[in-house]
């Protein structure tokens, strides 16, 4: 008997209906609502454990994640005329985002669907500002059907790979993933009543800002080169959570790791210094090894390790030794396992110190440094092969710490949240986050003169604000001879970055006139590649360019009979600095 297309229908929603999997597709879409990352690992997992069709479970969550982005659209509109809602979900300075909106619509959309917690705001802004819904949705639902497929294959892959040899334990793991952390995102992110869709809400990675006050490109650093040229503030490769932009870079490490045998093999780049300096190195140990004749270019600085006495007792040790090494205040306390300018500070006397050696983590060692009197500062990338006699220096990079202008009129707080460079890292000045001192409530109250140049933070790193320039066409014969010489007077160092303070261009250009504050080996990278100017291919390409080198330098090492360190010890010094960072006093 022939069947009919009705009646393959009908047997079809039978077995939908009738089996499991009607619950499993209804849930799918539901969890949508809550988290549609963990909503696309639960049907990912879904299809592993219980057969559940792929393209069932695929549908139910690219529907569900469609319709949940209609939902928090029409959240915005319907705020338009109902005051409760509006109190809930909208807050006072929404129209400073509108702006952006207008000019970065796609990125926004775009950029929300791998940024889960900005997508709730986002929208409901979107909403509110009643932005043509039928745009809105060709977008949403054409990032949705690029992001989804890809991460429900990845799951997918590992589910198949890893779910049955976890067993019982397996499900635990998928209840964190798809109950706790989504619901504590919501509960964060969402319902809190200072949550509103407000200006520090929608503070974008990559957010451009709504006004310019105070454009950082017009004043100078002493010293340094004008930013008048500079396009844009904010780096491309900035706007892309840090989680999603360093992916590429672990899969080369993993392929070329394959290629030459080793997972850890750059350690090797430098094989006398812990991990290569890759991280958990010592930086005091580092810069003691610059050879006795190139001493001079280094800035004056000892270690201390912090004892288990009271702090007074350990300041007087260090005022002594202060004594003995010819330092004096203001100076540099700095940790001496270090990364990214985390715990550094401007120390200006004796009570501040105190402070610094109270905070300061038991038995742990930290720097005391000549403070350089500059606002030059600049990153030398050199590397070596270990056949060859000389090396040279690839890489310049200018830094520009993080600063604002003042308009005659503007809070110093306004200025730093209506900038483009220093908005969505505001939270590093206004206290809010704890690895940064912040400028306190009474300095953020005032208002900086016209045309006043206020610095936001002591460190210039691009982490807390910090603008960095592409300056490899000031590298000269002169300069890459000197850096030369003092990387070789470095028993067995071939590849690494030299943070310098300087007092000119013109004199780094002649390699004079400069301070090295501090050497970072494996773990260093051509920072030029973070000009807010390069695009993100250039980016990735100076990246894997260095990536290359650093590991056909290893390679060599390896040849001489080096060997690299253990993964279990790699891992260890990771895990080591990671727990430091967190105990560190806040940076300045």
């Amino acid at each position: 008997m022939l069947i009919t297309k009705q009646q393959h229908l009908y047997y079809f929603m039978f077995d939908i209906f009738y089996h499991t999997w009607f619950p499993h597709c209804v849930g799918l879409f539901f969890l949508t609502f809550l988290q549609e990352d963990a909503a696309i690992v639960a049907a990912s997992f879904a299809t592993v454990e219980y057969n559940l069709p792929i393209s069932l479970a695929f549908f139910s969550v690219y529907f569900g994640i469609i319709t949940g982005d209609l939902f928090i659209y029409g959240l915005g509109r319907v705020a338009q005329s109902n005051k409760w809602l509006r109190g809930k979900v909208i807050g006072p300075k929404v129209d400073q985002v509108k702006f952006f909106l207008e000019k970065n619509f796609i990125w926004a959309v775009a950029i929300c669907r791998v940024a889960p917690t900005l997508l709730f705001p986002t929208f409901v802004a979107i909403g509110w500002f009643r932005m043509p819904v039928k745009r809105f949705f060709i977008i949403t639902a054409t990032t949705a059907a690029i992001y989804t497929p890809i991460l429900f294959f990845l799951v997918t892959i590992l589910g198949k790979a890893v779910l049955y040899k976890l067993g019982f334990w397996s499900w635990g793991i998928l209840l964190l993933i798809v109950i706790v952390f989504p619901l504590r995102k919501v509960y964060k992110s969402v319902w809190k009543k200072d949550t509103g869709v407000d200006a520090s809400i929608l503070r974008f990675p990559f957010m451009k800002g709504s006004a310019i006050l105070g454009d950082p490109r017009e004043k100078e650093h002493r010293g340094m080169p004008s930013l008048s040229g500079l396009k844009r503030l904010v780096s491309l490769a900035e706007r892309v959570p840090n989680g999603l932009f360093y992916i590429p870079v672990g899969l080369r490490w993993i392929a070329l790791s394959i290629r030459y045998g080793n997972f850890t093999l750059p350690t090797l780049a430098n094989p006398l210094i812990e991990t290569g300096g890759f991280w958990g190195e010592s930086k005091s140990k580092v810069l003691g090894d610059i050879g006795l004749e190139q001493q001079k270019w280094v800035a004056n600085f000892f270690p201390y390790k912090r004892t288990e006495r009271p702090p007074e007792i350990d300041l007087q040790e260090v005022l002594t030794k202060m004594r003995e090494a010819g330092i004096e205040f203001p100076l540099v306390a700095k940790p001496d396992i270090g990364w990214q300018g985390f715990g550094v500070r401007k120390v200006d006397d004796e009570e501040a110190l105190l402070n610094y050696l109270t905070v300061y983590p038991k038995n742990e060692s930290l720097l005391i440094q000549h403070l350089i009197p500059y606002d030059g500062e600049a990153g030398v990338f050199y590397a070596r092969m270990p056949n060859e006699e000389h090396g040279k220096v690839f890489s310049l990079t200018l830094r520009y710490f993080p600063y604002v202008i003042g308009d005659g009129s503007s809070t110093l707080r306004e200025l730093i949240q209506h900038n483009p460079r220093t908005g969505f890292k505001s939270d590093y000045f206004l206290g809010k986050n704890p690895d940064h001192l912040g400028l306190g409530a009474e300095r953020l109250a005032t208002i900086p003169a016209d045309e006043e140049m206020v610095r936001l933070a002591f460190i210039g790193s691009i982490r807390v604000g910090g603008i960095y320039r592409d300056a490899r066409h000031l590298i000269t014969t002169e300069l890459s001879q000197r850096f030369d010489e003092i990387a070789r007077s470095i028993p067995e160092f071939y590849y690494g970055r030299f943070d310098i303070r300087f007092k000119s261009t013109d004199e780094l250009k002649a390699a004079e006139g400069f301070s090295i504050i501090e050497v970072n080996g494996a773990g260093s990278e051509p920072i030029h590649a973070w000009d807010p100017d390069m695009t993100l291919f250039n980016l990735y390409r100076e990246l894997f360019k260095t990536q290359s080198l650093m590991f056909r330098i290893a390679a060599q090492n390896r040849k001489r009979g080096f060997k690299t360190e253990g993964i279990i010890s790699f891992i260890r010094a990771a895990r080591k600095q990671n727990k430091l960072i967190k105990l560190y006093p806040p940076a300045e």
